[in-house]
């Protein structure tokens, strides 16, 4: 397939980098003009696209690009990418490894690397592509070199030294290559040619980046230096070793008297590498640190720690990190597991099974029945004293069968919930302080960039709800991207529809975390968390998901406080109820959704019914406050009524609950204004005004009624013209402005006798202050 033009090659790259996904108009746009597009951008992608079917069809008989808003995916139906074909293999690759079948995983792993054909898309020079150019390669170099691992524990020292000795040249500041280089040499006799390897290094990272080997390459070359055995389960490097073998790398010795000692297949160190830029937290770790440790003693029951937090706080690095620095503790090895498998949880049984095998029982001796796995388990951690890590787990469920026997264990697990059902202590991950938050931002794009735009950086940090993996991605962004700057950043993540689209990196995204914890609520409560951003309201009450939901308010309560132990709301507690409020990346997650999954008339008889719960609340306030004077205007609006019994105690005090919830308020008025729905608009409306008018909030009381009078009067409504008239004669009454003030009455008087309504002879001049209660 013959592909002309730059930027039709750049548009078919970004499709195949992220195919049967939307890539929206604008990341193309981007992609191809960067900073600098032309004012016909879109035209033109559209035409690249058109082009780009045209010669689809003509080499595969069929159009594969879809036009999917906000912009185009790229279907594969029969097709396979290289990609997959890559992954495949290696995933193939791990399955023998679990079979003990060495040869199966060189095979597997060898075969996805002979697809790599010189560097992807080299022929494309765009920054966002080259980018994610960089993404790939760091997945074939990873992949080369777990391979190599596993043909060094196969002992094919002879056939990867060559291999090593060119990718230390072609790598110079990968330390784990330069590691597998020294370890090969030196169990060959080839001590002094391992340590020069070091020093090689060592004068690299010092002189290009200023600073030392890692602790982990220091800590192997001590130990060649003092001759002793290199062994992978006393190694760092082994330890962090993704498929968990064990690497014997004792120096060769021709002597047959002297023989290496064998691996210690009973001795795991499954933990992933440890995280070189961990940054802050340092209060959490020393606390959660001395906790863990301390408990794990023979005499006690199993220590047990749940460090729980909403999606993308940081609960896997922080688990991770406090791990290492506990493993010293725990001689007898460490186990690690996701317990969440893509969209499904684990099953315990398969998590049963990978340890099993990692404490030295083969396939074969396995048994089927997941009990039995289990009590095997706990016989082979009885007498030891090892570290269990089990992340993002789902439910205590999950988690019950992999909890050791011993109280010399010690079990840190992470989960997106409380995990109450367990015998644990709890410890919950917030999200970074903005110090912490600009540390991570400083660590990744430099101090003097972070400092150039201190007003930007902090926008950026609270847009990002100062989570880790959004920070991560944002500075991932900003690092390929040297010449933008951190202001460009934040005007684009202030767009909330689009926001999600921005916090996207490579396989890191925002969306993908929170879909996890999205996906594992009920039914209810999905389609209460995507109609509650119909409010624009920065908090709400938990009985406004009765009129959402269409049910009784304590079945709404629940399935709110099912939202929350989710992560999905904040809980924000004071003197009154409880209220519950979006983060703002959630905010922008629950929008999609909303729009996705429910039609535009689901979406506002849903904000009708929001809206006239508010309105039958606040009349019923203001009936309580004001009681008698003045009779409101007769109203064609609809009502959602809750129960006597939870109004009697909201309105217990009819101008406390007014105080809490006019924001609320506020922004119903505002809604239905702007969504037609003008008969809530001006009820709702003249309910409120008492409370702007005792609290003296005038400028609130002003825009507000502005905004649906001129709802009112853009939909013919003319009741509820001349009731905001009147509302907004007796504020300018207020602020001394008899003049308008008049003007307003005079109108609104009109309209009450065009309609013959007897509100209009009513004592408009009286300078009623609360025109909408009376007085």
């Amino acid at each position: 397939m013959d592909i002309e033009g730059m930027r039709q090659k750049i548009v078919l790259a970004m499709l195949l980098l992220e195919p049967e996904k939307v890539v929206s108009t604008d990341r193309l746009i981007d992609a191809v003009w960067e900073d600098d597009p032309p004012s016909t951008a879109r035209e033109q992608i559209h035409f690249c696209v058109s082009r780009l079917r045209r010669v689809m069809s003509r080499a595969h008989g069929a159009n594969l690009i879809e036009t999917r808003k906000p912009g185009y995916l790229l279907r594969l139906d029969d097709c396979t990418l290289d990609t997959q074909i890559f992954d495949a293999r290696v995933a193939e690759g791990r399955r023998a490894l679990g079979q003990g079948d060495h040869a199966s995983v060189i095979a597997s792993m060898r075969g996805a690397l002979a697809l790599w054909r010189g560097a992807a898309l080299s022929d494309i020079t765009a920054p966002t592509i080259q980018h994610r150019v960089v993404h790939l390669e760091e997945r074939r170099l990873r992949t080369l070199e777990q391979c190599i691992e596993i043909e060094l524990a196969a002992g094919l020292d002879q056939d990867v030294a060559g291999e090593l000795a060119t990718l230390t040249r072609q790598h110079p500041l990968r330390e784990r290559f330069h590691a597998l280089l020294m370890m090969t040499l030196y169990r060959h006799g080839r001590q002094a040619e391992a340590l020069q390897v070091y020093r090689n290094v060592r004068h690299v990272l010092m002189d290009e980046l200023g600073i030392e080997p890692s602790a982990d390459l220091r800590s192997l070359h001590r130990e060649m230096l003092t001759g002793g055995h290199v062994l992978g389960p006393a190694a760092s490097w082994a330890r962090s070793a993704p498929f968990g073998d064990t690497l014997d790398v004792a120096p060769h010795t021709p002597a047959a008297s002297i023989s290496a000692p064998p691996a210690q297949p009973g001795v795991p160190m499954l933990l992933p590498p440890a995280i070189s830029d961990f940054t802050g937290r340092t209060d959490l770790i020393e606390g959660a640190l001395s906790d863990a440790v301390g408990a794990a003693s023979a005499d006690q029951a199993l220590p047990v720690t749940v460090f729980h937090g909403r999606g993308g706080v940081g609960k896997t690095a922080f688990a991770v990190h406090l791990a290492h620095l506990m493993a010293a503790d725990f001689p007898d090895g460490q186990l690690f597991a996701h317990l969440h498998a893509g969209s499904r949880a684990a099953d315990p049984a398969d998590i049963l099974g990978r340890f099993l095998r990692a404490l030295g029982v083969s396939g074969a001796r396995l048994p089927e029945d997941a009990e039995e796995r289990g009590e095997i388990y706990r016989n082979l951690l009885g007498k030891r004293r090892m570290l269990i890590v089990l992340d993002d787990a789902e439910s205590e469920e999950q988690v019950m069968p992999l909890l050791p026997g011993g109280g010399q264990c010690s079990v840190l697990v992470t989960s997106r919930r409380r995990l109450t059902g367990l015998p644990a202590e709890r410890m919950e991950i917030p999200a970074m302080s903005r110090a912490g938050a600009v540390a991570l931002l400083e660590r990744v794009i430099g101090r003097e960039r972070v400092r150039a735009e201190p007003e930007a950086v902090e926008n950026l940090c609270d847009l990002c709800d100062r989570l880790p993996l959004a920070l991560r991605i944002i500075a991932a962004r900003l690092a390929a991207r040297p010449h933008w700057k951190v202001a460009g950043l934040v005007e684009r993540l202030t767009d909330e529809t689009h926001r999600l689209d921005e916090l996207n990196h490579g396989k890191m995204g925002v969306r993908a975390s929170i879909s996890l914890s999205y996906d594992a609520v009920s039914p209810d409560a999905r389609r209460l968390f995507r109609l509650l951003a119909l409010s624009a309201a920065t908090g709400f009450p938990a009985w406004v998901g009765a009129p959402l939901l269409e049910t009784d308010p304590l079945r709404a309560e629940d399935v709110i406080e099912e939202l929350a132990e989710a992560y999905l709301f904040d809980v924000v507690s004071g003197p009154g109820p409880d209220r519950y409020r979006f983060h703002a990346l959630t905010r922008s997650f629950a929008l999609e959704r909303l729009v996705e999954e429910e039609s535009p008339a689901e979406r506002r008889s849903a904000l009708e019914r929001l809206v006239g719960c508010l309105l039958f609340v606040a009349d019923e306030a203001c009936r309580r406050e004001r009681s008698g004077g003045f009779p409101l205007p007769a109203g064609r609006a609809s009502r959602w009524p809750l129960p006597a019994s939870l109004l009697d105690r909201l309105l217990a005090e009819p101008l406390s609950w007014y105080e809490q919830e006019w924001p609320f308020l506020l922004s119903g008025i505002r809604q239905a204004a702007a969504a037609g729905l003008v008969e809530h608009a001006w009820n709702l409306a003249l309910s409120v005004a008492p409370l702007l008018a005792s609290q003296s909030l005038l400028s609130d009381w002003r825009e507000s009624h502005e905004a649906v009078l001129k709802a009112a009067c853009r939909h013919g409504n003319q009741r509820g013209e001349a009731a905001m008239r009147y509302s907004l004669g007796s504020l300018d009454l207020i602020q001394q402005r008899p003049v308008p003030a008049a003007w307003q009455f005079e109108r609104a008087m009109a309209l009450y006798e065009h309609l013959d309504d007897g509100h209009g002879t009513a004592p408009a001049p009286r300078q009623m202050t609360f025109p909408a209660c009376g007085t």
